[in-house]
């Protein structure tokens, strides 16, 4: 979300929060935990149709002029019902802000970790029914170490069942079995599952399933997944024959654009050869 965008709502909705917005992670973030308290600010000025189809439209029109043609928004709509608003309320305002964007932008429907599995099923219920109609996808997401990702199979099952494509969050926080536990899940793709990477086995595991990784450098590195960006497994993973792609996580939180996320990753050593097959595998692994 853009900032400016962000104040400006605040200010309309008046809403009681500190000023300037708290909407970018620091670098000595200490945790994914921390990290993930910098969303807080932007989820209380999007509850309202019109900001949520706003905030939409404007991440595609950022996104194009970066000179993106598909982009995958990822999100979660049950964090957005605190002012009256019902899922396929939200849902409808995401997918009208993005359809009306200068690129082809689908959404994957977040479910978060700490709510109940039942209401993730009703989630995932809601979401399907807009399958074919700009939502592709369904994700869990959130606090890795404070809530597994094994009781919410029932809403994985569910999503499936309506015709969602499965990914995951898992590998920013705790120890390498949280990527086990989503694989476990049906997932054709892992969101990071950089924690995953110490361990050589779940390393073969994911290569020899086909699953992707969507890997991302900055965010990897402020939720402290490793010690440093120059530590970040994304190099050795693409030469161990992972499928791996390159993304941002959140460009205002993790204050990046998907361009500075490719020359990190040059930075890190990887030719131009290794970055367009992460590219390609971008394209190849998509839902929409």
């Amino acid at each position: 979300m853009r900032p400016a965008t962000a104040e400006e709502l605040a200010r309309e909705l008046d809403l009681d929060l500190p000023r300037p917005l708290r909407m970018v992670a620091p670098e000595d973030c200490p945790s994914q935990a921390a990290y993930i308290a910098y969303f807080a600010d932007s989820i209380a000025v999007l509850q309202t149709a019109a900001a949520l189809e706003r905030a939409a439209f404007e991440l595609g029109i950022d996104s194009a002029a970066e000179n993106i043609d598909y982009l995958e928004v990822r999100w979660a709509p049950r964090l957005h019902l605190r002012s009256g608003l019902t899922v396929p309320e939200v849902i409808g305002a995401v997918l009208a802000g993005l359809a009306a964007a200068p690129l082809r932008a689908v959404a994957i429907v977040c479910a978060m970790r700490q709510d109940s599995p039942e209401d993730n099923v009703a989630l995932a219920r809601e979401a399907g029914r807009f399958a074919g109609r700009g939502a592709v996808g369904f994700d869990l997401a959130g606090n890795e170490v404070r809530y597994r990702a094994a009781p919410q199979r029932p809403a994985f099952e569910a999503a499936r069942a309506a015709g969602l494509r499965l990914t995951c969050h898992a590998g920013e926080a705790g120890d390498p079995s949280s990527v086990e536990e989503a694989l476990s899940l049906g997932v054709e793709r892992v969101a990071h599952g950089v924690i995953g990477a110490r361990d050589p086995r779940i390393v073969e595991r994911i290569r020899s399933e086909g699953v992707v990784l969507d890997l991302c450098p900055t965010a990897n590195w402020k939720c402290k997944a490793m010690p440093s960006l120059a530590e970040h497994p994304l190099p050795r993973l693409v030469r161990a024959g992972v499928r791996c792609t390159i993304s941002t996580d959140s460009r205002t939180v993790a204050d990046t654009t998907l361009s500075r996320e490719f020359e990190l990753a040059s930075d890190m050593g990887m030719s131009d050869e290794e970055l367009q097959r992460c590219n390609a595998v971008a394209y190849e692994a998509k839902f929409g």
